[in-house]
């Protein structure tokens, strides 16, 4: 089956990848903490199994242990594919019962417990995903609004995850570069009063769905706000709050957007396999992408771990592949 398998992950490189400002990554995968050999560049570390083990701290190497016994699966680390913009990413395919985490130069511990927690989350816990429906037609476009929606909705899991693990919110969890250039020029050139074409989001209207991604940097922000706030340092939360000010004032539809994804997750518990999915299932229908995509959940027959077509539904199913 096609469904979520290896173009998962990719799916979720192409939405990382839109998340470039400037060069910078605006992803919230979490950098990691400094530790005694880790973070070593694939151009001169072989990713193999027995490197991997040599130079993760002791907690990942037991959350590895931990959720190959209860899989009864095995991990293969691997090289990223050159052009990624993440260091690290997860995928599944169903096809060969095989778990994969890719790892890129820079990586750090943090990266392979983030991934290792999508893994957990989707095949031990049975966390629902957000897939294509049975004839629907895949498009860049699409791929980037669905990667999106799923993307946000999982971290938000992951980091409450990490940050309870011990990693710290600030810095390895939530990459500077979030703070330091979302949070700081695009609330400047929001002040300043440019228009679309020049206040830092522009490429996000280049590939369809804009008004999804641009939504979602505000209800990104709000959630941070709301769950970090009281650990983050005061400049931080400053940089935060000042993008949330800037970008409700200048860019009032988006924000009233993003305020019907935000009353999802006042709604429900992201934290929970009930929440997470209605969280899911909401967004995609407030983006009409429920049109094309719906939820589903692996599922484990003997030794394999399945991922089934999204239960029929009475919606439509365009085959044309349009964008926003």
């Amino acid at each position: 089956m096609k469904s979520d398998s290896r173009k998962a992950a990719r799916l979720r490189a192409r939405l990382h990848a839109l998340l470039l400002l400037g060069g910078a990554l605006l992803s919230l995968l979490g950098a990691s903490r400094s530790f005694a050999g880790e973070g070593v560049s694939t151009a001169t570390l072989a990713i193999t199994r027995t490197d991997l083990l040599k130079v993760l701290r002791p907690a990942v190497r037991q959350m590895l242990a931990d959720i190959e016994s209860t899989t009864g699966l095995r991990v293969r680390f691997e090289p990223i594919p050159a052009g990624t913009f993440v260091v690290a990413q997860y995928n599944f395919d169903p096809r060969t019962n095989t778990p994969r985490i890719e790892i890129g130069p820079g990586w750090q511990d943090v990266d392979v417990a983030h991934e290792l927690t999508h893994m957990r989350l989707e095949l031990v816990e049975r966390f629902p995903v957000l897939a294509w429906r049975r004839g629907a037609a895949p498009t860049p476009q699409r791929e980037a609004a669905l990667g999106r929606v799923r993307s946000y909705v999982d971290d938000e899991v992951v980091h409450a995850r990490l940050v309870r693990a011990g990693y710290k919110a600030d810095g390895e969890v939530l990459k500077p570069p979030i703070f330091d250039d979302v949070y700081t020029n695009v609330s400047r050139y929001l002040e300043e009063g440019r228009d679309r074409r020049n206040d830092g989001m522009s490429h996000l209207d280049s590939i369809g769905y804009g008004g999804l991604c641009r939504s979602a940097f505000l209800a990104q922000a709000e959630l941070i706000l709301r769950n970090y706030g009281d650990v983050l340092p005061p400049n931080r939360v400053e940089q935060v709050k000042r993008f949330v000010r800037a970008f409700r004032k200048h860019r009032p539809a988006e924000a009233q957007r993003a305020d019907k994804v935000l009353a999802l997750f006042l709604k429900h518990d992201v934290q929970s396999v009930a929440g997470h999915r209605a969280i899911l299932e909401g967004w995609a229908r407030l983006e009409g992408l429920d049109r094309f995509s719906g939820i589903t959940s692996y599922r484990r027959r003997n030794a394999r771990y399945v991922l089934p077509w999204p239960r029929r539904v009475e919606v439509e199913v365009d085959k044309e592949g349009g964008a926003e």
